[in-house]
């Protein structure tokens, strides 16, 4: 059994979506030691977010090695061939590494409620919206990622701050609601499983440093493929989006096509909503019109 941390952003660009970076917890350490070499190299030590990213400079040399680094470490198999990612710059070369051999094991999980909870009634609060559908997508994503030889156990749940939902996240209707897991999935009873402080790390009420830092790249991760599906909010934004668009092209072709891939059950993209009749779930698809493609023989 895996043991894994837990971290969760949002994006609200055409639906809600969730973001879910499950760390395992012993690989932890170095996937923080690579992002905090980016940052040494790039020069670029504050909060790092999509938003972010507007032009290309320092600010997107950092966030390009660290998508870089967030999809290398999502590799699930051991294969020979290397997996090289950029690390930034020393004055005008930039500094490119072999990321270690083998399978570390990092998962992604991207959950869209395609109608931002806008059909949800009958809810308290907005928070209790944004609860049941990352409920649907954690019940959903460790279903299609676990398995019974591996098995994933959540031990720890980081969350981008509560401030913004008006209240701290309800762990009953997070954990306590979260029924009909299969024998392969498994979450922590422990009470103060979830961690809903600032994603900040200058704040005084900010989470650890480290656990600041993959919440960012969380933040990353989920503008980048929701960008590489066609949701843009700014064209360097495709930048980023290159390596995983490749990855989500495999993925759309269907098991056949990643089963042999190092990023076979790596990754999970999903989306929910609402009808008369109840709720419906569908693989996420690339928006119509944005089917340009760079490829990059990633598999």
């Amino acid at each position: 059994m895996t043991v894994y941390e837990l971290y969760h952003d949002e994006s609200m660009e055409n639906g809600y979506w969730h973001g879910i970076l499950l760390v395992p917890a012993e690989k932890k350490p170095l996937l923080l030691e690579y992002l905090g070499k980016a940052r040494h190299n790039t020069g670029y030590r504050d909060p790092l977010g999509i938003k972010k990213v507007k032009r290309n400079n320092r600010v997107f040399d950092c966030a390009s090695s660290w998508v870089q680094l967030g999809l290398g470490f999502m590799r699930s198999r051991a294969k020979t061939q290397p997996f090289s990612v950029s690390l930034g710059k020393q004055g005008r070369q930039r500094i490119l590494i072999n990321l270690p051999q083998g399978a570390i094991g990092t998962k992604f999980i991207l959950f869209r409620e395609r109608d931002n909870h806008k059909a949800m009634t009958g809810y308290p609060d907005r928070a209790s919206k944004i609860e049941t559908t990352f409920r649907f997508g954690i019940k959903g994503g460790l279903h299609f990622l676990g398995s019974d030889e591996q098995p994933i156990h959540i031990e720890k749940m980081h969350f981008d701050g509560h401030k913004h939902h008006l209240r701290h996240l309800d762990r009953n209707r997070i954990v306590g609601r979260l029924q009909g897991l299969r024998r392969y999935c498994s979450i922590s009873s422990r009470p103060d499983i979830i961690d809903d402080r600032s994603s900040d790390h200058r704040a005084e009420d900010a989470q650890s440093y480290e656990d600041c830092q993959l919440l960012q790249l969380t933040d990353l991760l989920i503008g980048s493929f929701r960008t590489a599906l066609g949701v843009v909010t700014r064209d360097i934004h495709k930048e980023l989006a290159r390596l995983p668009k490749e990855l989500i092209l495999d993925y759309q072709k269907g098991y056949a096509r990643m089963r042999n891939s190092r990023w076979f059950s790596s990754f999970w993209l999903s989306e929910c909503f609402l009808q008369s009749d109840g709720w419906h779930f569908q693989t996420l698809e690339f928006v119509e019109g944005d089917t340009d493609v760079k490829q990059l023989s990633l598999l």
